[in-house]
């Protein structure tokens, strides 16, 4: 026998052992289902009797292990089941035949067989058969555990039948010799009739029977059979079988004595139900024997007290039938196996000294020549010994000799990653824990020299595994712990090596996750470099947590106000312990090394108030950083800058990414803006946002992402004292003639190039390539999680630095009437100060084009306005409003109406760049006068249709012509009554205005109408008639009588429409 069974131990020679393969192609996943359902079958009962049968399954089983099945009867494959797939009934055969050919492997020795086959269905199934099973599959099998106890009673019948067969045979002549296969060659030509030889006989027979006697559960008979079996033997010096014998005889009693078992969780027996077989239960009636016992003259040979050795005997026994054993060179795995069931019974008793004294023999025992499997085998098992009986060290000495064994030079292809496994399990054998912690605390545990080598092969194995951040982490732990054992070149070496790896995979402070379930804790460098003093800093602003503001106090309650809270109330308590640290990088080791016993800090340490978890928030824009950093008057720390340039008049939006980066949800944020002190007049919203949209998507959770959205419009003044164009009324062009948003004059104006800005001049009116700057910081108050419950929260201020580039200038703006009263033309000269071609267009006109430093001037004929419907601003209505301040709302309020109506836009094709041009900054109340509508409205209508603007009324020779004129007072004051006078007149388009036309333009009445005093918000009106008795194009002037009533009113407010009447030829 040559391959040894490592796992083997006393109570095995009390087994069946079973043989379960497959035959032919099977998949590994569903042989080892059913092989596991197997091996649950691993004792049974048996029937009409207390005796327990025990099995011991294995899947591989060397043939020549079964030759020594008669030396020792456990060893003897007494069982085979085979497991197949067949999946048609032509394959039957075939498959029949392969399992007829694993059975003769162990043919010999078979009590029994069995056939389980999966898949086939058909008529073959429904023969019945006992040595074959059929299965449709390897889930529908319900049955197999079933069959295995049938099994295993077929096994009993036969076990039973042979030991009775051997038991009852006297014939003492006709009793074969039962040899090991090394003897057979040995006794060819002995003298068999010699008392000698029968003697020995009858001593090995005896063996044989007392192990047939333990397989079938009587142990009482077994005991007594090896007992005699002992004393044949040894009266022929027999030392071979003798050996056998006495193991045997240890083997029953340690049965007896340890019921549990002694080969752990693997080889503890267990008995069905609460009972023990019927020798434990008779184990104190001395002479006590089954019914099924040997020959009653041999119970009486020993007493029953004689019968179990003593747990002391037990060892010697084992230690004399090794000593037999070890005369016999081919015996040495007998012997190997002996020494491991002896220091298993020696664990169990606690004589650890003994137990090694057996595993120093077991070392030291030659076998064949090894393949490196087993010796791996060989190694781990004796370490395992070695920890079962405490000597740890010599464990660990073994386990890393297996682990070496791995990547032996004659292995083809190394098992690196077992081999590290197996140094790992060595650690706590040489006191080395892979946790920095451990040695932190008091004095260094082990031999350093030692545990510098094992940690040098686990960064090699590591390394090869393909593993670098293994190997990073084992170096960094090597270099943190066993720095004051290292030289100095040593040292170095380390120190080169660490950072050679770490250029590939820089180390972090992350726990490394081991397939085995282990987990290796990160390795700070607190040795290096040596902390010696620690100053604590406050922490940054945008980190910096604040108390909010309580209106009932300094406390803020933690309660929640609601009946229902989500919210959990949170224990400041918790968070007091939490202890503060600091960061390295060290050779490519990033490291995070708490301040607590750090060996060069001498002070006692320092007091941080910890409050409850806040999120964290981080925000990204899309505008680039800022080179220019913003210094607020108030001492705010800006987290972030960023720039902008737009032209004035321009609008951009800021996108700003929300993210939480912390453990926290964000629960609540509140946005506001600062303009930081400006020289400039800004007009109307430099930012402006809605949150609405942001807080929909709020909690943010941790991790998270929230999208806000700011609207920058610069709009400074557009206004410019420098007259670059003639003044407006020297044209001589007439207003009727005048086209909308067209130019009559122009003046092109080089800009200069490279001009040096002078800051004190550089606000000098008529600058108009001056650059301006405008910053504002946007403040981000967030909270949220316990320490928004314990009313605590951050600030994230944002620096937004902008430049404004001047776009166009309105040199000069003026009015000039229109043809309707209630209109007029605003007039603006319009200056492009930038280097691009530009156009300038309103809401309901064409685009000006304007070259690169040129001025225009362009009209817009625009509704008069109502300024007196205005709202009265929050000022107004103040009891200690300003006058001067109430003036100067008024005219923002008016400015901003007309701005919002012109609608004045510029655009920059070749930047794809527009704005807007307001000219907020540039009406003085001569122009605001003029384009306000009078508070006396006049309407006249002629035939019942309105006469204004360029609207021309038809009426027909010899018809009269009905002519109203309305008054409607929007004034706060009553006005009235008036006289009125028409006049008609002809405009010959030369000059000259013909008034005589009393042949012509006859009234019906007087030309004369009188209209009543008229309320505030109340209206009149006046009708006449005229008769027109030639065709022509005729004009009505309406004029006002002077009196003390009109005086007392503002011409403006006599503004009547002109009226255009065509007289036509009368149709017949």
């Amino acid at each position: 026998m040559s391959v040894p069974d490592y796992m083997q131990c006393a109570e095995d020679h009390q087994t069946l052992l079973v043989v379960v393969q497959p035959v032919g192609i099977v998949s590994e996943e569903n042989f080892f289902r059913i092989y596991k359902r197997i091996c649950s079958v691993s004792q049974i009962s048996v029937r009409d009797s207390q005796r327990v049968l025990y099995i011991r399954y294995r899947h591989h089983y060397p043939p020549e292990n079964n030759e020594w099945g008669d030396f020792q009867t456990h060893r003897k494959v007494v069982g085979l089941i085979t497991i197949t797939d067949c999946f048609s009934a032509k394959d039957w055969p075939q498959t029949f035949e392969k399992f007829h050919v694993q059975k003769e492997i162990y043919g010999s020795t078979l009590y029994d067989s069995r056939l389980f086959v999966f898949g086939l269905q058909g008529e073959i199934v429904e023969q019945p058969r006992t040595d074959v099973a059929f299965y449709p599959n390897y889930e529908d099998c319900q049955t197999v555990e079933k069959r295995i106890e049938d099994f295993i009673e077929s096994l009993f019948i036969v076990l039973e039948s042979k030991r009775l067969d051997r038991a009852t045979d006297k014939s003492g002549d006709k009793i074969p010799l039962l040899c090991v296969p090394f003897e057979k060659k040995d006794f060819v030509g002995l003298d068999t009739d010699s008392r000698h030889y029968k003697k020995r006989c009858q001593g090995r027979m005896r063996k044989h029977v007392g192990d047939l006697c333990l397989q079938a559960g009587m142990l009482q008979d077994s005991l007594v059979h090896y007992h005699m079996s002992v004393e044949l033997l040894r009266s022929v010096n027999d030392f071979l079988w003798l050996g056998a014998a006495l193991e045997g005889l240890c083997s029953a009693s340690v049965i007896y004595h340890y019921p549990g078992g002694t080969g752990g969780k693997s080889g503890a027996r267990r008995f069905q139900g609460s009972t023990l077989p019927a020798e434990a239960a008779n184990r104190h009636r001395p002479g006590a024997l089954t019914t099924n016992g040997i020959n009653p003259d041999t119970s009486t040979e020993i007493g029953r007290a004689k019968n179990c050795l003593s747990p002391e005997d037990i060892i010697d026994k084992y230690k004399e039938a090794i000593s037999y054993y070890s005369k016999y060179k081919n015996a040495g795995v007998i012997e190997l196996e002996a020494c491991i069931k002896a220091v298993r019974v020696l664990a169990i008793q606690k004589r650890s000294m003994e137990a090694s004294e057996f595993l120093q023999n077991a070392v030291y025992i030659n076998l064949r020549q090894l393949s490196e499997e087993e010796k791996i085998q060989r190694y781990s098992i004796l370490s395992e010994l070695y920890e079962l009986i405490g000597f740890h060290r010599k464990s660990a000495f073994f386990k890393r000799v297996a682990a070496m064994q791995c990547v032996a030079p004659s292995i083809a292809e190394p098992g690196w990653r077992a081999c590290y496994k197996l140094l790992l399990e060595t650690l706590p054998g040489y006191s080395l824990s892979l946790d920095p912690k451990d040695f932190s605390r008091g004095t260094h545990r082990g031999w350093a020299a030692v545990q510098m080598r094992l940690l040098h092969e686990l960064v090699y194995a590591s390394r090869r595994m393909g593993n670098p951040a293994l190997s990073v982490r084992h170096l960094s732990f090597l270099l943190q712990t066993m720095l004051d054992f290292l030289s100095d070149q040593e040292k170095k070496d380390v120190a080169q090596s660490l950072e050679n790896y770490t250029s590939k995979c820089p180390g972090t402070m992350e726990p490394i996750a081991l397939p085995g379930g282990l987990t290796l804790p990160p390795v700070p460098f607190t040795k290096l470099p040596i902390v010696r003093h620690v100053k604590l800093l406050n922490l940054p602003a945008s980190l910096r947590p604040h108390k909010m503001k309580s209106l009932l106090g300094q406390n803020v309650s933690t309660k929640s106000p609601f009946i229902y809270s989500p919210i959990i109330a949170h224990n400041r308590g918790e968070e007091r312990n939490k202890k503060i640290g600091y960061h390295t990088t060290v050779f490519g080791v990033f490291s995070d090394c708490l301040l607590d016993n750090l060996p060069g800090i001498k002070t006692s340490g320092s007091t941080v108030e910890v409050i409850p978890a806040l999120p964290r928030l981080q925000i990204s824009t899309s505008l680039p950083r800022s080179a220019h950093s913003l210094q607020p008057s108030s001492g705010d720390e800006i987290s972030t800058n960023v720039s902008v340039q737009l032209y004035n008049g321009e609008s951009q939006q800021l996108i700003i990414k929300l993210e939480n980066i912390g453990m926290e949800p964000l629960e609540k944020l509140e946005v506001t803006s600062k303009v930081l002190t400006t020289k400039e007049k800004l007009y109307g919203d430099f930012l402006s946002w809605k949150l609405e949209e942001t807080l929909a998507q709020f909690p943010l959770q941790p991790g998270k992402v929230a999208t806000f959205t700011i609207n920058i419009k610069v709009k400074l003044d557009f206004s410019c004292q420098e007259n670059l164009l003639q003044d407006l009324s020297d044209d001589g062009i007439s207003v009727s003639g005048f086209p909308l948003s067209s130019p009559f004059r122009q003046v092109v104006r080089p800009r200069v190039e490279g001009k040096p800005v002078n800051p004190p001049e550089s606000n000098k009116a008529g600058d108009y390539s001056h650059v301006k700057t405008l910053e504002a910081v946007l403040n981000f108050k967030y909270s949220g999680g316990p320490g928004h419950t314990e009313g605590y929260y951050r600030n994230l201020s944002l620096g937004l630095h902008v430049e404004v580039e001047p776009s166009v200038f309105f040199t000069r703006v003026s009015t000039l009437p229109a043809t309707s009263t209630r209109q007029c033309h605003l007039l603006l000269d319009v200056f492009n100060s930038t280097e691009h071609e530009l156009t300038v267009s309103t809401r309901s006109s064409e685009a000006l084009i304007l070259h690169a430093g040129e001025c225009q001037r362009m009209a817009i004929q625009v509704d008069k306005f109502n300024f007196e419907s205005f709202p009265e601003s929050p000022g107004e209505k103040g009891q200690f409003a300003n006058p001067k301040q109430l003036e100067e709302e008024r005219r923002e309020a008016r400015g901003l109406e007309i701005h919002s109506k012109l609608g004045i836009c510029w655009r920059i094709p070749s930047l794809k760049r527009s704005g807007e041009a307001s000219v907020e900054g540039l009406l003085n109340q001569l122009v605001l006068e003029h384009l306000q509508l009078a508070p006396l409205q006049w309407d006249v209508l002629v035939d019942g249709q309105p006469c204004d603007r360029e609207a021309v009324a038809a009426c027909q020779v010899g018809d009269p012509v009905r002519l109203e004129v309305r008054l409607t007072n929007r004034s706060p004051r009553s006005v009235g009554p008036f006289a009125l006078t028409v006049v008609p007149f002809q405009d010959h388009q030369n000059g000259v205005h013909n008034y005589d036309l009393h042949d012509t333009v006859s009234f019906v009445g007087s030309s004369t109408f009188y209209l009543d005093a008229v309320q505030p918000s109340g209206q009149s009106a006046c009708l006449g008639a005229l008769l027109f008795l030639y065709t022509g194009d005729f004009f009505l002037h309406i004029r006002f009588h002077e009196d003390s009533t009109s005086k007392e009113l503002p011409p403006s407010w006599f503004c009547l429409p002109s009226v255009h009447v065509c007289a036509l030829e009368a149709q017949a």
